[in-house]
């Protein structure tokens, strides 16, 4: 009998554990279950119980696990070491229950959080009373494993490579397998279904002989039991499964890597659709391909119960009996994607305009990413939730009124995207020509890491975080880069497919008799999500540093899952949503063109897009900003779980001499010279992780004033010099820096303008140099007004009369004030209109 995982614990996501503890906290359960903390773990039906041992290791700063905005925002601190027990019941979306023996006062504590990690992740570590090792159901599998793009660097040329024509080899030895991170129904599907025993045992014991023979395995004398072992254990071996797949013939090599391509799991009616599509023969040789196949325990029939179907994205309405590939096949096979290398050339021939080819620059997103929070900085925040409803994800929905005669409307804008005046700050502060796409995308991760947040303490404002510079351009940059990533490749929002209205794609959907839109909570949230993370697990297996055809790469997908964008529509007889380009004619994702319109264009933008802003992927752009081709940079060990110490530049394979490529960041050294100084002592510096030493050792003397010219801006007062004296700074090394950048300014100039050129710098090394040279001895104040009063109680009766408290500069002591330079006048006057006339001594010198 099985034991069916309730719905709960089945749609579980690691973006409900963020929303359930917090990201701080999940932030920190995430690492003590990356770093194999929790153990013993146990699942009674919805209740999940485990311990997680916390080791004494020193705390990493990271964007995720550092929060310093006061209160409200404060880090998450280290546990003290020791052993922890655990046990939460989730009974849906927003009732829980959860006990731990840390006695936290938080909802969802750092150990609760790593147990539901441990779940999403390696479920399948979850002993339960009930189950038995042959016939449980196991519920989705959230980081599967798939052939690490380091494996695919070698052996392809120009010429169009087949993953069809043969497998590939078997992987070097220096080479690392990673694991893709984050959900994917397509992915996951055969491990849903159990392991390779699980699928033997709902074989037949003639099916089972058969197989083994295959295998040279002695059938003689053994049970059913000691057959699905012998067999589970051959497959276990890498080579013995490539020496059988050599033996296949071409079609059959075509069909296991198509489904291995897909993520392993497929329905009898998908699996006919994908035949065709593929035009692999006729229906009567699709039997003989899956006979074949299902000889060799290369596919094998797995049951699956409705719930799950559900979940993984089947057809609820086909039989529960779907075509699985073993994970242990997939992965000796190293199925990688074929490609079709981009020909230059020919793009370039006759009168045709050459292609323009877009470099990304690996870590850039980081620098953009402060650059966008510091101009947002202090800008008023606007409530997402004044109009509208707020769905299943916590967005809000704006609801439209403009309605159809088929009773249709427009899907809404989600809650949450930037007005048109935070859009002009930003593009008018960052001075890059940045596309509002971008600069949503970019708030969107600033707020989702909750670097960029409203503070609602005084008048509501956007406020960042005050070691945002260290976050995102200091030493951990790098492990913060793979943080943003796991948690935007597991966001729910539908933003992305919301923008396909900028290439003339309306989305619509039916309403309900309320004129409202008639969809599920989180309906569009989940079909993006898992369409996002669907394309990347693909993308994850192509070969990096090889220019790759974008327009036989979209036909390719739109044969292997042309329903990724709308998988969950075609449960339904009257689909609640749809796309179109003419009102009241939807497109249909099962034509080609209709295909390119929509689903082609998602799949565009998103390479040259979020990937490419990612550093990811290098783009060729037609001159009239098609995309033409692209290319994985060494960045896209991302998409497996890794990420490179250090970015170096990639060799342009089939990039040909007379073509130069146009980067869109810098990549020399950041040094003096890339420092300027305006007036009032304003230190002007670009915002690059390689500047992070001189931008650290800046922050420690200046005060933070946003940005100016597209660059990060500092300006040096008394103020911020007396508290990096009093927190034990030297000057020296600021008083160094400021000499070298009027050295290089001096170098840099010509013509006789040296004088005009250095005068800000050396202004300011004056005043910095007196201002040193004078501190701790004395302070003077000229041109300033002195208050004295007779006592305390006259003090307080001018506090309540008059705006003397916000006059006051320094209080020497508690009867004598020193006051702002207009101050004086001001409360003169104030006075005055009461009928009161204060004794005034006016002195010069």
């Amino acid at each position: 009998m099985y034991d069916v995982v309730p719905g709960a614990l089945l749609r579980l996501r690691e973006a409900d554990i963020v929303s359930l503890a917090g990201l701080s906290s999940a932030s920190v359960g995430q690492k003590y279950c990356r770093t194999g903390a929790v153990h013993s773990t146990r699942r009674q039906e919805a209740r999940l119980s485990g311990i997680v041992d916390v080791l004494d290791l020193p705390s990493r700063e990271t964007a995720l696990h550092t929060n310093g905005a006061g209160k409200a925002k404060e880090a998450v601190p280290q546990n003290a070491p020791g052993r922890y027990n655990v046990e939460i019941e989730i009974r849906d979306g927003s009732s829980w229950i959860a006990s731990c023996t840390c006695n936290e006062h938080a909802s969802i504590c750092t150990h609760a959080a790593a147990l539901l990690y441990q779940w999403v992740s390696h479920p399948t570590t979850f002993t339960s009373a009930s189950s038995s090792p042959i016939s449980s159901i196991v519920p989705p599998v959230r980081d599967t494993e798939v052939d690490a793009v380091q494996n695919s660097r070698r052996g392809l040329s120009g010429a169009k490579r087949s993953a069809f024509q043969s497998f590939a080899p078997p992987a070097d030895q220096d080479s690392r397998r990673g694991r893709f991170i984050g959900p994917t129904a397509d992915l996951s599907a055969a491990q849903q279904a159990g392991n390779v025993a699980a699928m033997l045992a709902q074989s037949g014991l003639s099916e089972l002989r058969s197989i083994a023979r295959e295998y040279d395995i002695v059938t003689t004398g053994l049970s059913k039991q000691q057959l699905v072992e012998a067999i589970a254990g051959t497959l276990e071996q890498p080579e013995v499964v490539r020496r059988m797949a050599g033996k296949l013939e071409k079609p059959q090599r075509q069909l296991l890597a198509a489904l291995t391509l897909i993520g392993g799991a497929i329905n009898d009616e998908d699996l006919r659709n994908l035949y065709e599509r593929f035009s692999l023969g006729s229906s009567g040789q699709l039997q003989s391909t899956l006979l074949a196949l299902q000889e060799k325990a290369f596919i094998l029939r797995a049951s699956l119960n409705s719930s799950l179907q559900q979940r993984v994205g089947l057809n609820a309405s086909s039989p529960d009996l779907n075509w699985c590939v073993p994970v242990e096949v997939r992965n000796a096979l190293h199925v990688m994607l074929p490609v079709t290398s981009f020909d230059f050339k020919a793009a370039s021939n006759g009168n045709k305009a050459a292609p323009i080819i877009h470099q990304a620059e690996a870590y850039n997103l980081l620098a953009d990413l402060l650059l966008v929070a510091r101009a947002l900085n202090g800008h008023p925040g606007e409530r997402v939730e004044k109009r509208g409803e707020r769905n299943g994800t916590g967005n809000t929905m704006h609801t439209l009124n403009t309605t159809t005669t088929d009773g249709s409307i427009p899907i809404p804008p989600p809650g949450g995207m930037l007005s048109s005046s935070q859009l002009e700050t930003l593009q008018a502060a960052t001075t890059k020509n940045r596309s509002t796409t971008f600069l949503r995308f970019a708030v969107r991760l600033l707020r989702m890491a909750e670097i960029l947040y409203r503070d609602d303490t005084t008048t509501p404002c956007l406020r960042v975080l005050p070691n945002a510079a260290r976050l995102l351009l200091g030493p951990g940059h790098s492990d913060v880069m793979r943080e943003l990533f796991i948690h935007w490749l597991n966001q729910s929002t539908y933003e992305e497919l919301f923008d396909l209205q900028e290439e003339g794609v309306q989305l619509r959907c039916r309403t309900t008799p309320l004129n409202q839109p008639a969809l599920r909570s989180g309906e569009l949230e989940t079909e993006n999500s898992e369409a996002r993370q669907t394309l990347i697990a693909l993308l994850a297996q192509a070969p990096i540093n090889v220019w790759i055809n974008f327009s036989a790469f979209a036909r390719f997908v739109y044969r292997l899952n042309p329903l990724f964008l709308q998988r969950r529509q075609r449960q339904f007889s009257s689909p609640h949503w749809w796309m179109e380009q003419e009102e009241g004619h939807p497109l249909h994702a099962t034509q080609l063109n209709d295909w390119l319109s929509a689903e082609g264009r998602y799949l565009a933008r998103l390479l040259q897009g979020p990937l490419h802003w990612w550093g990811i992927t290098d783009i060729v752009l037609s001159p009239d900003e098609r995309l033409l081709a692209f290319r994985l940079t060494s960045m896209a060990s991302l998409l497996s779980g890794a990420i490179p110490e250090q970015h170096t530049g990639e060799p342009s394979t089939g990039q040909p001499a007379q073509m130069q490529p146009i980067s869109e960041y810098g990549s020399e050294g950041i040094g003096a010279s890339m420092i300027t100084v305006a007036g009032d002592d304003k230190l002007l510096v670009p915002s690059a992780p390689s500047l992070w030493d001189a931008i650290e050792l800046i922050e420690n003397f200046t005060e933070v004033h946003g940005v100016q010219a597209g660059q990060l801006c500092y300006q040096l007062s008394p103020k911020s010099l007396c508290d990096a004296f009093s927190r034990g700074q030297s000057p020296v090394p600021l008083l160094q820096l400021l000499r070298d950048v009027a050295k290089e300014a001096s170098n840099s100039t010509h013509f006789g303008d040296n004088q005009q050129e250095n005068r800000p710098v050396e202004q300011m090394l004056k005043r910095l140099e007196q201002r040193i040279a004078n501190y701790g001895r004395i302070r003077l104040y000229t041109d300033a007004t002195l208050l004295e009063v007779a006592d305390s109680t006259v003090l307080r009766e001018l506090s309540v009369l008059t705006t003397v408290d916000e006059q006051i500069v320094h209080t020497v002591h508690p009867t004598l004030m020193i006051l702002k330079k207009q101050g004086g006048e001001r409360l003169v006057e104030e006075l005055k209109r009461r009928g009161q006339v204060p004794l005034l001594h006016d002195e010069v010198g």
